[in-house]
């Protein structure tokens, strides 16, 4: 019989230390693979915390930064975002070098959080200002500490959100003002608000799709599942009636089928899309022009809803201040004396009041370089081409949407959210896309081996 110190009862004994580490090792591989789904859990969180209402407020309330029980729990759950990434991913800053697009989004956010000192609206600016820091500090570190499948993950788990609030909304109707002239929303959003979220979701469902057959990372449900879903999204989207959102989407779809299709089956589908386009136009002109016309007046429709005056009194407001503007959700309340609307009802009409000409400048050239990084990389692999054109798709969706409302160029909403999550997205694209050899490009150079030369025969004479 074996004793404690005989090699058959230490070879046991490492055997049963093996098993353990073995065990352990799994654990702890279970752990790190459920603390991957982080990034949906954060983006989603601040989303849902920032626009989902079930109260609405007067803009007194809003501006003058009253605050409420839901207002405190989304403060609270910003900070636990902010909170949860600076203790995992917190590090010491050190100078390194950062892309173009990366310094014009830490230009954008650090004028627009500055610009909060000497808002009008101090308690309400900074807040906001505090949130445009949090989701800058959970999209760096997507960009840093994560990878292009957990923004599908996020993708998916956005679309998900997005149909099931459709699905609420025509179960349980909330009872506000915009549902008494027959537009869809669902709690108490906006329906403005509401096409944004439908908008996006178009955008994303579409590319999945499209690129249903081909190899791309994050999840991959069936088909019958992505048109249930395009099916929710894009009817919620009709029924919201939101001029800017239903013009935007059209434009992005148009944006995202020319990135995604290439050569001669683009211009057979671009072909063929125009003639279907038209036709149902000429068909269905009546009801497009009655949805466009929303029943209202002539004279409403010439000023966009008082968009035009509003635009104009922001223009007065620009030139009292150009350079660093009024401050951070300055245009909250600044016209409501005069015209009776808050917010500047356009993106960059919203940056120009609110942060000046120097915010605007990192503003725009953020945008800007954003086309422009996806633009140079057009020859990539198929797994990154459904990216490249979900983010080209959004872009254009949000731009087109940001015409006729503020929100891409406000803080702590879904557009806005969203632009910083696609400026990661983009920066993960553009390395995935450097360290894989496009098709049809050699890859890497095996390092060359002297060749030792052959004997030749010798024939027998």
């Amino acid at each position: 019989m074996a004793t404690e110190g005989t090699p058959a009862r230490r070879v046991v004994g490492r055997a049963a230390v093996i098993r353990t580490g073995f065990r352990l090792h799994l654990v702890r591989d279970q752990v790190i693979q459920r603390w991957e789904q982080w990034v949906p859990v954060c983006l989603l969180a601040m989303i849902v915390a920032s626009d989902y209402k079930v109260r609405t407020r007067s803009v007194d309330d809003a501006v003058g930064g009253q605050a409420d029980p839901f207002v405190l729990l989304e403060i609270v759950i910003y900070l636990t975002v902010g909170a949860f990434c600076v203790l995992r991913y917190g590090r010491p800053p050190r100078p390194r070098r950062v892309s173009p697009m990366v310094f014009l989004l830490y230009a954008y956010v650090t004028v627009m959080a500055v610009s909060a000192l000497y808002s009008p609206y101090t308690q309400l600016a900074l807040v906001r200002a505090a949130q445009f820091v949090i989701v800058l500090v959970v999209t760096r570190c997507i960009a840093k500490h994560a990878g292009r499948r957990e923004l599908h993950n996020f993708a998916h788990a956005f679309l998900v959100l997005v149909a099931g609030s459709v699905v609420f909304g025509a179960i349980i109707p909330f009872q506000h003002a915009q549902q008494e002239e027959g537009r869809f929303s669902w709690l108490a959003i906006h329906p403005v608000t509401a096409g944004i979220f439908l908008g996006i979701a178009t955008m994303i469902v579409v590319g999945y799709l499209l690129s249903h057959r081909g190899d791309r990372e994050g999840p991959r449900w069936p088909l019958s599942v992505y048109l249930l879903l395009l099916a929710l999204v894009g009817g919620g989207l009709i029924a919201t009636q939101t001029r800017g959102a239903v013009v935007g989407a059209a434009a992005g779809l148009a944006v995202l089928g020319w990135t995604f299709w290439r050569g001669r089956r683009k211009m057979e589908i671009t072909l063929v899309a125009g003639l279907v386009t038209g036709l149902v136009a000429l068909v269905a002109a009546p009801a497009i022009l009655a949805f466009f016309q929303r029943g209202e007046s002539v004279a409403r429709l010439e000023t966009l809803n008082s968009r035009t005056d509003l635009w104009a009194q922001a223009w007065e407001f620009f030139v009292q201040k150009p350079l660093f503007g009024w401050g951070l959700t300055a245009t909250r309340g600044l016209f409501l004396q005069t015209i009776g609307l808050g917010g500047g009802h356009n993106a960059l009409v919203n940056v120009l009041v609110d942060g000046g000409l120097v915010a605007t400048v990192a503003w725009v050239g953020l945008l800007v370089m954003m086309v422009f990084t996806l633009y140079r990389i057009r020859r990539i692999p198929p797994s990154i081409a459904p990216d490249r054109a979900i983010l080209l798709g959004l872009v254009a969706f949000l731009v087109v949407d940001g015409m006729f409302v503020e929100s891409l160029g406000a803080a702590a909403n879904v557009a806005s959210t969203w632009l910083f999550v696609m400026v990661a997205w983009t920066e993960l694209l553009r390395a995935d896309s450097e360290r894989i050899a496009p098709v049809g490009q050699a890859g890497p150079q095996s390092p060359a081996v002297p060749m030792t030369p052959r004997p030749m025969p010798v024939r027998p004479r």
